[in-house]
């Protein structure tokens, strides 16, 4: 049987002295296709502002980062790894929400979600294959003002995955024990936790971070892939 490189072109597969066949872990294959991509903040950029207020609601509309799925596409988006890595905590233990919203036909209503795009780019560092531009919308709050606006949401229409309260400012930054403490970022592996979150039309991984008094400051990176259906077959 015939497979098909990078190009496209029909070659023979791999084999062991025992004829049996050499697959590859189809995390490595997707990024030498030129399917995953990344986002993040430069050196220079400033850091997201969380919510400032004492409660954090899981309808809630006014989040501060997420990844969203095109409307109009048969790409399936596949989240792979999010981190959110904290300068402060505002003056309290910052309470934050990561959910996942169902797609636009299950909910019966578009999800609208805006705010600041950030730019991505392609894991591919290399020439071969032409590298896909994403199709998945990354969005961020503008700092001093944090919000991610998300309309048409309802506690039907979505499912927490992850509820994470971090280690409090005065034991993560100060004292002489420096920043990149555990508990100085918080980290979601979603291939490792069970089974991939599959997100196609306008479905939405949002994350949510709320601090009691003034706003915690944070850094966001994410890694998805952008499948089509035969990949996944």
């Amino acid at each position: 049987m015939d497979f098909t490189n990078n190009n496209g072109t029909a070659v023979a597969g791999r084999v062991t002295a025992n004829r049996d066949l050499v697959t590859v872990d189809s995390y490595f294959r997707w990024v030498a296709e030129g399917k995953v991509f990344e986002a993040g903040q430069s050196l220079q950029s400033t850091g997201l502002d969380s919510q400032g207020e004492t409660a954090l609601t899981p309808d809630d509309v006014k989040a501060s980062f997420a990844l969203v799925a095109p409307q109009s596409s048969n790409k399936i988006i596949v989240p792979i790894l999010f981190k959110a890595m904290f300068e402060g905590d505002g003056g309290a233990a910052p309470d934050s929400w990561l959910i996942f919203t169902r797609a636009a036909p299950s909910m019966g209503v578009t999800l609208a979600v805006t705010g600041t795009a950030v730019n991505a780019q392609n894991c591919l560092y290399a020439s071969s294959p032409v590298k896909a531009s994403p199709a998945a919308s990354v969005i961020k709050g503008v700092a001093t003002t944090f919000l991610v606006t998300v309309s048409a949401l309802d506690t039907a229409n979505d499912c927490v995955l992850y509820h994470m309260a971090l280690m409090a400012d005065a034991f993560a930054t100060t004292a002489g024990l420096g920043v990149g403490l555990m508990g100085s970022y918080q980290q979601c592996n979603f291939l490792k936790e069970g089974l991939p979150r599959f997100m196609t039309n306008g479905a939405a991984m949002i994350y949510y971070v709320s601090a009691a008094t003034s706003d915690a400051v944070f850094h966001p990176y994410i890694q998805w892939a952008e499948l089509d259906p035969a990949d996944v077959v």
